[in-house]
């Protein structure tokens, strides 16, 4: 009892310690005592790392509590001019924006904050308050769902938590959110309103179909039943009794873990599955429910063992099935994901296992019958039409049928405006079809669409003021062809006569930048959240990110510039490799450039590919010399393709190091190439460039133009219909005659 005497001692403001931990200081703001913890600030521990950053995010989270937020707001930024990258600061300086109503600007620096922590309690709950105040309550639910596992004692995100459920239609989780803020609290007025309100909802609904499974005994039938009446509490009693009295029965665990899960409390359930585990390793009911678990609560790599181990003697569970879709699914194996969700659904052709089987399909390209499963779905039940919309809207979107999908995109935005998630399928609606002032203006909510990779400063955001003689810090964003493709842009920024440009670029693309746009500073960096970079810049006035400048300077179709290009290769490096191709293939032949794969599973591979046997046949009946441009592994690729006739010159260095890249490029003759960042690397050096393009790609490459307008050298491709690769390279055949034949007579010329 004296260790826990002392530690609510300490908590309660114990003037006689030395030294106090950030944590213990705003446990103290958390339990009332904001004066105490300022008192104490002082004796922050000196041995803190940045110390001089934590100090000034608890003063500001001091001032807060004390409704100083200007001056909070000054200590947060006066942190984030320390350490950009800090969560802590940005997650204060969300706290301060919310306050204020600048709710959308709160949820970039929540959601950094969150993107960035070591699993926080507390920036989670920031994230899924500021979900909640914009109505987005799916993404909330996600985010205060970890933030009450994290820290199970915070009131408030239980209540947000039963808000955002309560909203989902998931009357039951709202319940036990809303009692579990009212056990920390019986006065909080709130929470017992919102449990009113709820309960009120509970009279009126319809019972969910219950697909339980029959309790193993009596004993545990009168567990449900206290469970069915409401009193969670009570049933977790009876069940943890029962566990005491039975400790070899898994069905009592499993029950167990059932009900705190009821009650929101995941982690206490995981804890007892996870105990009778270390003690029944071989109970394959525990086995299964623990991997579930363990992948509710996105722990994945503790629970694939678990769930593989379950499968192998359950190999038709749907439940476990469904698991390991999720564990896929998070791999990037989507492949996969929809072969389980499949199998789940053939074994328990439930709407819910319709429902995920639909959306896994989206991602490996069955268009047409993911929008078939989902009228199924609705026809049945045409509550879940708003919950699945985004299967409906992506199919028909990929399918070519925009017309379609464009209707049902702004009626979900119209009723929830600030839902990013909805943004980017309008924007890239309008960008396939160059209605571009449009689709720029949806396309600003990408990060939040796709909130993992995140990144934000702590400057102000330049929305077109003047820059004359004001600096700008350009932040790097998405993928290397993007960051080329972005780069058109600089020209641009640089006509507003800025002070200074500061652009910062992965560290590939990086020296080519820099040699293109001398009178930039480029920055090369991993791209990542540390900002560490940033501390020695200087006094900065604005930070756009790169893909938003077109919003600025793209808007109409006339706007992109008749470049000649605007990439500029090392002339050394372009000589060398002319004398390498020049001395590695025949005389007077073309030098043409080739491709055939494009992204990752996680980018629409399969739509962006062909076999590289499929292409051979091209390369074979063309008098070419043809140059391997493609990036990976393609030692099994060339021997394909030489075993079918069409011999490819490689050097692979030049392909790793982008700079060196350029200069073959510039090298070459011609350029024929998939969806990939080749295209952005040969348009952008104004290189002739045939794009060969899926039916419906990528917003970047249009829907029907003949030549992008980032790249006045390229040449589209399209396929004919979804998947007509032959169709295509029949089309690319035909034209190569033609250039060949005018490839022919310049050389004729020339001699």
């Amino acid at each position: 009892m004296g260790l826990l005497t002392n530690l609510l001692r300490g908590l309660r403001g114990n003037t006689d310690q030395r030294d106090w931990t950030a944590a213990q200081l705003r446990e103290r703001m958390r339990r009332g005592d904001v004066d105490g913890a300022a008192a104490a600030l002082e004796r922050l521990a000196a041995d803190k790392p940045q110390r001089d950053v934590v100090v000034l995010c608890l003063r500001g989270e001091i001032a807060y509590k004390r409704q100083q937020d200007a001056e909070a707001e000054r200590c947060f930024r006066e942190a984030l001019a320390l350490a950009p990258g800090s969560p802590d600061a940005h997650h204060g300086l969300s706290l301060v924006l919310q306050a204020r109503g600048e709710t959308l600007d709160a949820l970039r620096h929540a959601q950094f904050a969150a993107n960035n922590s070591d699993q926080e309690a507390r920036f989670w709950a920031q994230l899924g308050l500021c979900q909640v105040v914009l109505q987005n309550y799916v993404q909330a639910d996600e985010a205060l769902e970890l933030a009450t596992r994290l820290d199970p004692q915070d009131k408030y995100a239980w209540n947000n938590f039963g808000i955002a459920t309560r909203a989902n239609g998931e009357l039951d989780r709202a319940r036990a959110a809303f009692q579990r803020a009212l056990a920390l609290d019986p006065g909080f007025a709130l929470a017992a309103e919102n449990l009113t309100l709820l309960n009120t909802d509970l009279e009126t609904a319809t019972p969910p179909e219950d697909r339980r499974t029959a309790p193993a005994s009596e004993a545990l039938r009168r567990v449900r039943d206290i469970a069915d009446a409401g009193d969670m509490a009570a049933a977790i009693d009876a069940c943890e009794t029962l566990a005491d009295e039975r400790p070899d029965d898994g069905a009592v665990i499993v029950e167990l873990y059932r009900l705190y899960f009821a009650a929101g409390d995941t982690q206490s359930g995981i804890d007892a599955l996870q105990a009778f585990h270390v003690r029944h390793p071989e109970d394959v009911d525990v086995v299964a429910a623990l991997g579930s678990a363990l992948v509710w609560a996105r722990e994945f790599k503790r629970a694939k063992p678990l769930v593989t181990a379950a499968l192998e003697r359950r190999p038709d569970d749907p439940r476990l099935l469904v698991a390991m879709s999720e564990i896929r699914a998070e791999q990037g194996r989507y492949a996969e994901t929809a072969r389980l969700l499949r199998r789940s659904f053939e074994l328990e052709p439930t709407l819910e296992h319709k429902g995920m089987l639909a959306n896994a399909l989206v991602k490996v390209f069955e268009y047409e019958e993911a929008v078939r499963l989902f009228d199924e779905i609705v026809a049945e039940a045409p509550v879940l039409a708003g919950r699945l919309e985004g299967i409906r809207i992506y199919s028909l979107m990929y399918l070519g049928r925009q017309d379609e999908a464009l209707p049902l995109v702004d009626e979900a935005i119209r009723q929830n405006p600030n839902e990013p998630v909805r943004r980017f399928p309008r924007a890239t609606i309008h960008l396939h079809n160059e209605r571009y002032a449009e689709g720029w203006e949806d396309y600003a909510f990408r990060q939040l669409a796709s909130a993992t990779h995140l990144r934000t400063l702590p400057f102000p955001e330049w929305h077109g003021e003047t820059l004359e003689g004001r600096s700008i810090l350009v932040l790097a964003e998405q993928g290397l062809g993007d960051q080329v493709m972005f780069a058109s842009c600089l020209p641009d920024l640089l006509k507003q006569r800025p002070s200074r440009i500061v652009v910062e670029a992965i560290d590939r693309v990086a020296p080519t930048l820099q040699r293109s746009f001398p009178t930039c500073e480029v920055v090369a960096t991993q791209q990542d959240s540390a900002f560490d970079w940033v501390l020695g810049l200087g006094a900065i006035d604005y930070h756009v990110h790169m893909g938003d400048l077109p919003r600025h300077f793209r808007r109409w179709r006339a706007d992109f510039p008749d470049h000649s290009g605007y990439l500029k290769a090392d002339p050394a490096r372009v000589e060398h490799w002319r004398d390498a191709l020049s001395t590695a293939g025949r005389p007077n032949r073309p030098h043409i450039g080739v491709t055939w794969r494009g992204g990752t599973e996680m980018s629409r591979q399969g739509v962006r590919t062909m076999g590289v046997t499929m292409l051979a046949p091209l390369m074979a009946g063309t008098d070419a010399d043809w140059v391997c441009l493609q990036y990976g592994d393609v030692t099994s690729d060339l021997d394909r393709s030489a075993g079918a006739g069409a011999p490819m010159l490689h050097w692979p260095q030049a392909i790793r190091d982008l700079d060196e890249f350029a200069a073959l490029v510039s090298a070459l003759d011609l350029v024929i190439t998939v969806c990939n960042t080749t295209v952005h690397y040969a348009g952008a050096l104004a290189k002739p460039v045939w794009v060969m393009a899926p039916k419906v790609p990528e917003w970047r490459y249009g829907l029907h133009f003949e030549s992008m307008p980032w790249y006045p050298s390229t040449r589209m491709f399209r396929q004919p219909q979804h998947g007509d690769w032959p169709g295509l390279l029949n089309n690319v055949h035909d034209a190569l005659g033609l250039w060949l034949a005018q490839f022919d007579l310049r050389k004729g010329g020339q001699s």
